[in-house]
């Protein structure tokens, strides 16, 4: 009997360690450098992130990835907040990628924003436009249901604004209180604020890198 036991301990844990081998890696890393806060979160594949131009620029990030399926980074704030003006300039993009955006979170409740400077972030229940910068970005809303997010695995909104025409190796500024209170005027409410970045997300298992700066 004992025999027998040990046998399907054994089987039951070589079927837990296949069972892991097959789950993707995930991976999500924070800090701070040069006064800045900095995120980094994949799934699967590789990422790195690194300030090689920081102690010149102090917003400056770089980062590059590899066959994820999900990668999204950068450099910003924590707190962010309903007011802050963000500048950035996306000194290089190579490869593939999704978008560059203003990224962030607010909890109680808990939402996913994103203000989409480059590519596209377009996704579900079309709400309207608005003009900011000098830009016209389009307003999305999409549920986001059992998936990754700052607390663990949740169902959360998605608060989506879409412009996606800036252009490489330009000075920009995103009104970040423009697009707060157009949401808010169609009852997309945030709550308090988690962090509040420049962003590169690729989920296209593609490789790709970008040297960009805030401030």
């Amino acid at each position: 009997m004992h025999s027998t036991k040990l046998k399907l301990t054994i089987i039951g844990l070589m079927v837990a360690l296949a069972t892991m081998a097959l789950t993707p890696q995930s991976k999500a890393q924070t800090g701070t450098d040069h006064g800045f806060f900095w995120s980094l979160y994949f799934n699967g594949g590789s990422a790195s992130i690194s300030f090689p131009e920081a102690g010149t620029y102090a917003g400056n990030f770089a980062m590059n990835w590899n066959n994820c399926n999900d990668v999204i980074g950068g450099k910003g704030w924590n707190p962010g907040s309903r007011s802050q003006v963000v500048g950035y300039n996306i000194g290089s993009l190579n490869g593939t990628y999704n978008s560059v955006s203003v990224y962030g979170w607010t909890t109680g409740p808990l939402v996913e924003y994103y203000i989409c400077e480059k590519g596209s972030v377009v996704n579900g229940t079309f709400k309207g436009s608005v003009s900011s910068d000098g830009h016209s970005y389009n307003t999305y809303e999409h549920q986001q249901v059992n998936q990754p997010s700052i607390v663990g695995t949740a169902t959360f909104e998605q608060y989506l604004d879409n412009w996606g025409g800036t252009s490489v190796g330009a000075n920009n500024t995103v009104t970040c209180a423009n697009h707060f209170n157009h949401w808010a005027s169609l009852g997309m409410n945030l709550g308090t604020f988690n962090y509040q970045i420049l962003a590169a997300e690729d989920f296209s298992r593609g490789s790709g890198s970008i040297n960009a700066t805030v401030w």
